[in-house]
C-alpha cells in the first residue's frame, strides 16, 4: 500500500512560521503589510515628531547639543525605515530562495523537520515576548504626555507604535526561520559528509556521493545569497539601530545628573535580547557552511582515484574559501569577528564621546 502523498511539501514545511498564512507569504500581502507597518506607521511618527524637534533646536553647549542629536537619530532611523521597505525588500528574493531551498529535501527527513518546529516556536516565543513588554514600555513611557499633546494625539501615537512594533516581529522572525532553514540545510550536508567520512574503504570507488554533496552544498550557498539579499538592508538598519541608540544611552550616563531609568535600562535589555537572537542566528549560519571541512579533509586519505581526490580537493576549497553568510551593507559578513568588531568601535565611541562632551 503506497502512503499518501502530500502536495508541495517543500514548499509547506519552509513557508510555515511566519506569522502571516503560508499561502500569503509568497504574494503581494507581504509587501503591503510591511509597508503599513514599516513604512506607514513610521512616517505618521515622524510627522508628529519632528515638529516638536526642530521647534526645540537653538542649543548652544555641548551637553544641550548632544542631547537635541539623540531625537534626531530617532528621527533618522524611522525614516530608515520607511526606505528599507520601500526600496530596500524585494519579495522576489524570497521566491528564490524558495526555489534553491526545494533541491535540499530538508523536509523528507523527520527528526530536521522536527528540530525546525522546535526552533520556531522558540525563537517566536522570545521574539513575541519581548516585543509585548516592549510595547508596553511604549505605552508606560509616553502616558506622561498626555496633558501636553492631548489625549487624541497620544492615543494615535499609542496605536501606531502597536503596528511598528508587529511590522517588526514579523521582520524579525522571518530572518530567524530563514535562518532555521539554513541551519537545517547545511547541518544536512555536514552530516552526510561525516557519514562518508565513516563509510568502509571499498565505498570509495565512484565519485557521485562526493558530487551530490557538491551540488547540495553549491544549492545551500546560493539560497543564502538569495536570504542576504532580501534582508540585508534591513539587518544593517538593525545593527545601525541598536549601537547608535545604545552608545547615545550609555554616554548619557556619564553625565554630571545622569540618573538610571527603569524604563531605559529595560529597554535597552529587550533589545539586547533581539540582538542576541538575531546575532547567534546569523552567525551559526557562517559557521555550519565550513562545518564539514575536517571530515573532507581525514576523507582525502581514503580516497582511491585520481577522479575522487579532484572532487575532494574542490569541495574543499569551495568550503574554504566561500564566505557563506549574511553581510553588513555588503561590506562585511556577520561572524564571529564582526562582533568582536563592533563591540570594540562602540566602546571606544562612548569613551570618546563620554570624554569630548562632558570633561
Amino acid at each position: 500500500m503506497s502512503s499518501p502523498t502530500r502536495s508541495d511539501p517543500p514548499k509547506q514545511i519552509i513557508l510555515e512560521g511566519y506569522i502571516l498564512p503560508s499561502k500569503y507569504i509568497l504574494g503581494p500581502v507581504t509587501k503591503i503589510f510591511l509597508l503599513f507597518t514599516i513604512a506607514f506607521c513610521p512616517a505618521f511618527k515622524i510627522a508628529v515628531y519632528s515638529i516638536d524637534v526642530f521647534q526645540n533646536y537653538g542649543y548652544t553647549t555641548k551637553i544641550s547639543i548632544f542631547e537635541w542629536v539623540d531625537p534626531c537619530i530617532f528621527l533618522i532611523i524611522l525614516s530608515l525605515k520607511v526606505f528599507v521597505v520601500l526600496f530596500g525588500f524585494n519579495p522576489d528574493y524570497f521566491k528564490k530562495f524558495i526555489s534553491t531551498v526545494e533541491p535540499l529535501s530538508i523536509e523528507f527527513n523527520s527528526a530536521t523537520v522536527g528540530k525546525i518546529k522546535r526552533n520556531r516556536r522558540l525563537n517566536l516565543n522570545i521574539l513575541a515576548a519581548s516585543f509585548i513588554c516592549y510595547s508596553i514600555l511604549s505605552m508606560v513611557y509616553v502616558s506622561p504626555y498626555m496633558k501636553i499633546l492631548g489625549t487624541t494625539r497620544v492615543t494615535l501615537l499609542i496605536i501606531d507604535e502597536i503596528f511598528i512594533v508587529f511590522g517588526s516581529l514579523f521582520l524579525y522572525n522571518m530572518v530567524c526561520n530563514i535562518c532555521i532553514c539554513l541551519h537545517a540545510a547545511f547541518n544536512e550536508i555536514n552530516a552526510q559528509i561525516a557519514a562518508l567520512n565513516e563509510t568502509s574503504n571499498q565505498l570509495f570507488n565512484s565519485f557521485r556521493e562526493i558530487r551530490s554533496l557538491r551540488k547540495k552544498y553549491s544549492h545551500a550557498v546560493r539560497s543564502t545569497k538569495y536570504a542576504e539579499k532580501l534582508v540585508r538592508c534591513f539587518i544593517t538598519l538593525f545593527y545601525i539601530e541598536y549601537f547608535s541608540y545604545n552608545i547615545m544611552n550609555i554616554v548619557k550616563l556619564f553625565g554630571p545628573q545622569a540618573k538610571i531609568e527603569p524604563i531605559y535600562l529595560s529597554s535597552i535589555c529587550m533589545q539586547t535580547i533581539h540582538l542576541m537572537l538575531l546575532t547567534y542566528n546569523l552567525v551559526s549560519v557562517n559557521n555550519l557552511s565550513r562545518q564539514g571541512l575536517e571530515d573532507l579533509y581525514e576523507l582525502s586519505f581514503k580516497l582511491n582515484s585520481i577522479h575522487l581526490y579532484h572532487e575532494n580537493d574542490i569541495f574543499i576549497a569551495r568550503m574554504a574559501l566561500s564566505d557563506v553568510g549574511f553581510t553588513f551593507a555588503n561590506l562585511f559578513t556577520i561572524n564571529n569577528s564582526f562582533i568582536t568588531s563592533m563591540s570594540t568601535l562602540s566602546l571606544t565611541l562612548i569613551i570618546a564621546l563620554a570624554s569630548f562632551i562632558y570633561h
